[in-house]
């Protein structure tokens, strides 16, 4: 990998409409694994699974995700599925696999849920969530393994667009984020789940996440490190308590913060 290769996010356009015929004919699921950014086998003296796959990542590596893609700084996207092919930001995205599941019969009939400590509890179909007012941001992706990758344009909705709908309780403190299948839940402090740039992310200049990246939606916090943005998002449940997650039951810190050095002013 060379640490400063520039990615092309240039690439195809479609209708709204195309994509929702593509989602209905479930194109990208048959990537059938759930995949998760990680720290290698050694961190904090915690095994991970054993999968048989290579993270593939150098310490220390950046991809500079945006580079010169003439689409970097558009505001009207029409979404299209996520390509994992040469000449795209996902072709060089390290991922950590160590759940394998099935998840083409769950992602057909995916909603997310807004529950919890609210007023209002919402379920939301895909194509209603990107019809809500979007959030175009371009930040860096920080995994705990070493690597960065540096500019991702991601699309998606600040969680305040959500928390207009439901109207959280006043008891509420904190905020977990139930993944498809249970397996990688995440909770997060509220505050912090409501900072300028935490994101529900569900599109990275105007493509549509791949399988293996999160699709159909992700968590994005650029300043904590990547397993505290958990993939697979299927419901947001308000709550007064903090709830330890897959990695931090595993030796990883709750807080999740990215090392000050690995940090770019503007970029988190």
């Amino acid at each position: 990998m060379n640490p400063k290769e520039k990615i092309d996010l240039t690439g195809p356009e479609a209708t709204r409409r195309t994509f929702l015929q593509w989602l209905g004919t479930g194109t990208v699921l048959t990537l059938a694994q759930a995949a998760a950014c990680a720290g290698p086998p050694h961190l904090h003296g915690r095994p991970l699974p054993d999968t048989g796959k290579d993270a593939g990542t150098d310490t220390d590596a950046v991809i500079d995700a945006a580079g010169d893609a003439p689409d970097a700084g558009r505001t009207d996207y029409p979404f299209t599925p996520g390509s994992t092919s040469e000449g795209t930001v996902f072709a060089r995205w390290p991922e950590r696999t160590v759940d394998p599941q099935d998840l083409e019969r769950i992602l057909q009939d995916w909603r997310l849920t807004v529950d919890g400590l609210v007023e209002t509890p919402r379920v939301f179909r895909f194509d209603e969530l990107v019809e809500l007012s979007r959030l175009n941001q371009t930040m860096d992706f920080h995994c705990v393994e070493g690597w960065s990758i540096l500019d991702v344009p991601w699309n998606g909705l600040h969680l305040s667009t959500l928390w207009d709908l439901v109207h959280p309780k006043a008891e509420a403190t904190h905020v977990t984020f139930h993944t498809i299948g249970g397996t990688y839940n995440e909770s997060l402090p509220l505050p912090i789940a409501t900072e300028p740039h935490t994101l529900l992310a569900y599109g990275i200049a105007g493509s549509t996440i791949p399988l293996k990246h999160g699709f159909p939606v992700r968590l994005v916090v650029p300043r904590l490190l990547a397993y505290k943005s958990p993939k697979y998002v299927q419901r947001i449940e308000l709550t007064d308590r903090p709830v330890q997650g897959f990695w931090v039951q595993r030796g990883y810190s709750y807080d999740g913060p990215v090392p000050e050095s690995r940090l770019r002013e503007g970029k988190y």
